[in-house]
């Protein structure tokens, strides 16, 4: 698949990124994200340093992401019940 470079920019530094050209919109709102939580962190706690506060940043994005999959994983069980359910009712 054809990828192109964009530059991005996070917290005030640039960055070459390959992407495809189908992912751009969705790479280009994933670095809004992050410069938003940036400034969030950085306008609620006496962080200052540029690492620091990407370092938060990762970690909450990272924290999302797991407790995200903790509840793919519920609905996926609760599925396979409904459908054990379902089969037992011959719906």
């Amino acid at each position: 698949m054809k990828t192109n470079t964009i530059n991005i920019n996070i917290s005030g530094r640039e960055y070459p990124v390959n992407i495809t050209p189908d992912t751009e919109a969705t790479m280009k709102k994933a670095v809004e994200l992050v410069n938003d939580q940036v400034k969030d962190y950085s306008s609620s706690y006496a962080i200052k340093d540029p690492r620091d506060l990407l370092a938060m940043c990762a970690l909450q994005l990272a924290f999302q992401h797991l407790e995200h999959g903790k509840n793919v994983q519920f609905n996926e069980k609760i599925e396979e019940q409904i459908k054990a359910i379902e089969k037992v009712l011959h719906i």
